[in-house]
């Protein structure tokens, strides 16, 4: 007996479900992440160059307000349905911001920028400023991305755990932790650093005087 073969309408039915085109398929994959976005930040104003997860979904962001006109009907009421934001009048000023720090590091190789800096015309020791001001308030995907460039939250944590770089290369090389008044370790002023420790080994944390003890810091000299 010849099984009978399902028929053409079984066979497409079986295939509509999922999407086969895939221009269809990273449309989905965007609109999903968007969700995904909005779920966990309550909104769908997606920074520019944001991942959301692999996924460039700052991109896909703005490919859509581009496409608006051409988009399918359907498309457009999925995305209004979950509050699409379709018109920026005015370019985000934490992304000028951003755009600005990222200059700033690939030309200096560090965020820590001078307070009352200004990055061409942009004042950017002043944003840099807020966004620490603003660490506990701000949204989760926003702080992701000051982190992924090496964000400085603590401007003085950064400059004493410079200083105890510096020392540490001085004793790798020296054998002992007696630095000289006024003596530089490449750029940095190592001397100082040294005698500041020592002036304010009473309110230094306990922690920092541990790493210090651990290599051989000398507190006073004799």
């Amino acid at each position: 007996m010849q099984r009978e073969l399902p028929s053409c309408a079984a066979m497409k039915a079986n295939t509509d479900s999922q999407p086969s085109n895939p221009h269809e398929v990273a449309w989905e994959k965007g609109f999903a992440a968007l969700k995904q976005f909005k779920a966990r930040e309550k909104h769908c104003r997606v920074s520019r160059g944001h991942q959301e997860g692999a996924f460039n979904l700052g991109t896909w962001v703005i490919n859509q307000r581009n496409r608006r006109d051409t988009l399918s009907v359907q498309r457009r009421r999925r995305l209004d349905a979950i509050g699409f934001d379709w018109t920026l009048l005015v370019r985000d000023p934490l992304e000028n911001g951003f755009a600005a720090l990222k200059q700033f590091k690939a030309r200096e190789g560090h965020c820590g920028v001078p307070r009352g800096y200004e990055e061409g015309s942009f004042k950017l020791g002043r944003w840099v400023s807020r966004q620490r001001n603003k660490r506990n308030t701000m949204s989760t995907a926003w702080r992701r991305q000051l982190d992924a460039i090496r964000f400085v939250w603590d401007p003085y944590e950064s400059a004493w755990e410079k200083g105890f770089a510096a020392l540490k290369q001085f004793k790798a090389r020296e054998k002992h932790c007696r630095v000289p008044r006024g003596h530089q370790e490449g750029a940095f002023n190592l001397g100082t650093w040294v005698i500041n420790q020592r002036n304010r080994r009473d309110t230094l944390s306990v922690q920092r005087r541990r790493r210090l003890d651990a290599i051989g810091f000398v507190w006073r000299l004799k």
